[in-house]
């Protein structure tokens, strides 16, 4: 803690949460690198260790079991969501195939207690119902999310989000973040990410989106002139905050000290 050095590389199960929220932050690239970490490792084991020891290649010798957890699933649903790559379909289906073939009892599903021998625990967590088979079902079917503004739950509860909410914050709650209002003359400036809004619609030119991307800000003025930072958006392509130049432009400008 003192000098910053860590003392322990290790995957857990939990932390597959992760990839998910890169994508909700629109570093989708680096997010896609994160999930494929925790894919190399379900694919090696059948499904994902509570804790696994990067530093020595090995299981953790006392959390070995998978308790059905729904994480990875749920970086899966996003990140499908956020590119429409198909190959998260097929993890998908890896992840369905797993469940089925080394979880699937009579009357239901059961949590694995050592993934290096696939014994199985009495028992089956209500987060494998209320959240994993959830995030399973949206990957295939997000019909009733469609042009529909919703966020999700830490539990995997989808919540409506209304645009006038957001009116109901004053600008003092959110003092460097593109997402608050600043007056009552300027469009509230969120992504399509940030929005809930589903990227095939995004990318409809038909519907007149200002959206070239899921993390995509557009600047305030058509012309790209900025008088501050607070005018310039996100780089529909690196999704990287612009910033306003000297001469008066957003941009992506190099800065040398």
């Amino acid at each position: 803690m003192r000098t910053g050095e860590a003392t322990h590389w290790q995957l857990t199960s939990l932390q597959a949460f992760w990839p998910g929220l890169q994508t909700l932050l629109g570093d989708v690239a680096a997010a896609n690198l994160s999930h494929r970490e925790f894919y190399n490792i379900w694919q090696r084991f059948g499904v994902l260790p509570e804790r696994y020891l990067l530093d020595y290649g090995i299981l953790h010798p006392t959390e070995k079991y998978y308790p059905l957890r729904p994480e990875f699933a749920e970086s899966t649903f996003y990140l499908y969501q956020a590119t429409k790559d198909p190959w998260y379909l097929e993890v998908g289906e890896t992840i369905i195939g797993s469940l089925n073939y080394y979880t699937k009892v009579d009357g239901g599903f059961a949590s694995v207690r050592d993934v290096s021998t696939m014994k199985l625990e009495d028992h089956q967590h209500s987060f494998f119902l209320s959240e994993t088979c959830k995030y399973l079902f949206l990957l295939y079917d997000d019909s009733f999310l469609r042009n529909q503004n919703y966020i999700f739950t830490t539990e995997g509860h989808p919540l409506p989000i209304r645009s006038t909410w957001h009116e109901k914050f004053p600008a003092t709650h959110f003092p460097r973040n593109w997402t608050f209002v600043k007056d009552e003359t300027q469009p509230i400036r969120v992504s399509a990410l940030s929005s809930q809004v589903c990227p095939e619609t995004v990318f409809q030119k038909s519907v007149g989106s200002p959206w070239e991307s899921a993390c995509h800000v557009p600047d305030v003025h058509a012309s790209h002139r900025c008088r501050t930072d607070d005018d310039c958006g996100i780089e529909a392509v690196t999704c990287k905050k612009r910033t306003c130049s000297m001469a008066g432009y957003c941009g992506l400008w190099l800065v040398i000290n």
